[in-house]
């Protein structure tokens, strides 16, 4: 009986550390805040999530040229919502640069998927948009077929805005003249239940706002890879794609 007792209480001081070292660890890779940007000059009254990909094995993932996904995801966020160009040229005093140029309150997500979906419902979100780049086939980076890459838009099937903002994203990121994805396979599908995805997007299903997911380009071609990485120049046009959805609030 002595040494039952010892032996169990042992086992359990052993679950409890793994308990708590799993909790940090799950927390660790991405615990920063969300960050939160107002409009340069009057507030539109409309708010923008966007939901840049958190992947725990980002870089593994088939990116060409040792490219990280969420890396490439967080560069659209940022440049949508801070960037200088329009149309494609640098312009740094048009007002339809950035989302904050046109009015628009941002916030882009750092935590994780769960707090995506929570953190943009409690904020009051009007629109929600995971931005994400697609794979394939990795190892085949030097490929340069075209039509087996592209943007692809993603939305909710019961959703009664998120297929026109998925068009909208699909039509100025994807298809529009311009720096537009080199990948000419565009188009839009839903969630669940279509070939474009086998898994139940949470940032579609549980979001309120509105919601489309965006999968910009392929990151297993390098040609792809390339226009990923100059987000600044093109990210622009998501907020274009918004001003589309909303109607141009001002």
């Amino acid at each position: 009986m002595r040494r039952t007792r010892p032996r169990t209480w042992r086992l359990a001081m052993v679950a409890s550390l793994a308990l708590v070292v799993l909790a940090a660890t799950a927390g660790a890779a991405y615990a920063a805040d969300d960050l939160i940007y107002d409009p340069y000059g009057t507030w539109n009254g409309k708010r923008i999530y966007l939901s840049p990909a958190r992947h725990s094995d980002t870089g593994s993932r088939g990116e060409c040229g040792g490219a990280s996904e969420n890396t490439l995801a967080y560069n659209v966020a940022y440049y949508a919502t801070n960037g200088s160009y329009y149309a494609d040229q640098y312009d740094p005093y048009s007002s339809y640069r950035n989302l904050r140029a046109r009015g628009y309150k941002v916030r882009i997500g750092r935590g994780t998927v769960s707090s995506a979906i929570s953190n943009s419902n409690a904020w009051g979100a009007d629109l929600h948009i995971p931005l994400h780049s697609n794979a394939d086939v990795s190892g085949q980076c030097s490929r340069t077929t075209a039509s087996r890459f592209g943007t692809v838009v993603i939305y909710w099937y019961t959703s009664g805005g998120g297929p026109d903002l998925a068009s909208d994203l699909l039509y100025t990121v994807g298809t529009v003249s311009g720096y537009i994805s080199p990948g000419t396979n565009d188009y839009t599908c839903y969630n669940p239940g279509h070939p474009c995805t086998t898994i139940t997007l949470g940032e579609l299903r549980y979001t309120s706002a509105v919601a489309a997911y965006m999968e910009s380009e392929f990151h297993t071609w390098t040609t792809g890879v390339n226009w990923l990485s100059d987000s600044w120049v093109w990210a622009w046009r998501i907020g274009w794609a918004v001003d589309l959805h909303l109607g141009y609030p001002r």
